[in-house]
């Protein structure tokens, strides 16, 4: 098969056109586009926000025989039903961008074919209210192999991602753009919490099948996810325009209550109840980091710590990040095996060991230590915990 490639085309298809995919072909008649030409054309790149823009190019298939691009045969989650039957996630996420706390708690859906969705709650099985419309698919998937913890802070060079999508395509973007915020998802770890994960590369490998590489883990305070990791079919979501907020109010966060997933315009059909407590994440104190100790003339030990915090944290100015809570506080830890020997209150990132208190807890001083490390929140009593083993 041959291509040309003399003409390209770009066009804009509403939302719940999700049938359409990179490699289709589609036919265009004279005058369809304006001024764009008839033909046929490949599609070759797709994004998907308020609407899907697409890029086509002009090709001719060869008459040699060898096959055309056509409408490719996918997965089952990808094949069409007539019944309403979405893939639903209500999601509990950690404070990503701008906004109150409560509107980190969001709905992803998506379903084939797309219709409308409508969230609706109740604090009991019936009088359901509603909430939130999504008027675009959501692009959710699975992780093909397991995800084993990684290293943060920087690119992952070593580990990849591999993972179905149910429509739709990725892309990769420069080193500079992800830092930024740009190809970002969620996946659901062995912990319950959503891990968000940024990526470099993004490759198709098969149809609707991808493999995501130079990553970033455990993101906007995802450690603890990255840390439990997540086994082969973990759900997956791509973080885009097509989450939207629950509409949680400051008290109904952190509330079980109960979801209803409704197909809107003329079409019936309806999901749930779905029990779902969320709005908490983003108020979850994010987990200190360096942790470190040294011997003290005295014989003590100084430990040592560095707060991270929730919001405005990720900036290149002079001068300490500012407090998410009303005041600085920490839970510390020191632990042997699974057991705390001794845990301490503090209203600064450091505490001495004393001599005395070692024998106690061990009955000799220590040349290591385990510790555990938590800050302590208004909304939620204690973060994310980081612990590690420090040797003297």
């Amino acid at each position: 098969m041959r291509f040309g490639t003399r003409r390209s085309i770009r066009f804009s298809l509403s939302p719940a056109a999700i049938d359409i995919e990179p490699g289709d072909v589609i036919a265009f008649d004279d005058g369809a586009l304006g001024d764009a030409p008839a033909g046929n054309f490949i599609v070759g790149r797709i994004e998907d926000e308020a609407v899907r823009s697409i890029e086509a190019r002009a090709f001719v298939p060869s008459s040699g025989g060898g096959p055309s691009p056509q409408q490719r045969s996918v997965d089952p989650p990808r094949t069409p039903s007539d019944g309403f039957s979405p893939i639903v996630h209500l999601m509990d996420l950690p404070q990503y961008e701008a906004g109150e706390a409560a509107s980190f708690a969001r709905g992803a859906v998506f379903a084939r074919p797309w219709r409308t969705a409508l969230l609706s709650s109740s604090a009991t099985t019936e009088g359901y209210q509603a909430r939130a419309r999504l008027d675009q698919p959501a692009q959710t998937g699975v992780l093909v192999e397991t995800l084993a913890a990684g290293v943060l802070g920087r690119f992952d060079a070593a580990r990849t991602i591999t993972l179905d999508l149910h429509f739709g395509g990725l892309s990769s973007a420069d080193r500079l753009a992800v830092l930024n915020g740009q190809n970002r998802m969620a996946v659901l770890a062995a912990n319950g919490v959503w891990e968000i994960i940024g990526f470099r590369v993004a490759e198709e490998i098969a149809g609707g099948r991808w493999r995501l590489f130079e990553l970033l883990r455990g993101l906007n305070g995802t450690t603890d996810a990255m840390m439990a990791g997540a086994a082969a079919g973990a759900p997956l979501v791509v973080m885009n325009g097509a989450l939207k907020p629950l509409g949680l109010s400051v008290d109904e966060a952190g509330r079980t209550i109960n979801w209803i997933v409704e197909a809107g315009g003329q079409t019936t059909g309806r999901v749930g109840p779905f029990a779902f407590a969320g709005g908490l994440r983003a108020e979850t104190p994010v987990a200190p980091v360096h942790l470190r100790a040294r011997r003290l003339e005295s014989g003590g030990i100084r430990i040592t710590w560095t707060r991270c915090a929730r919001r405005d944290a990720d900036h290149w100015l002079d001068g300490d990040i500012a407090l998410d809570e009303p005041v600085e506080r920490y839970r510390l830890e020191i632990l042997d095996g699974g057991t705390v020997r001794r845990a301490v209150d503090v209203s600064e990132p450091v505490f001495d060991y004393l001599p005395g208190s070692q024998i106690a807890d061990f009955g000799a001083t220590r040349t290591a230590l385990s510790v555990r490390v938590r800050q302590k929140g208004q909304k939620v009593a204690l973060g994310v915990a980081a612990q590690a083993v420090l040797n003297l």
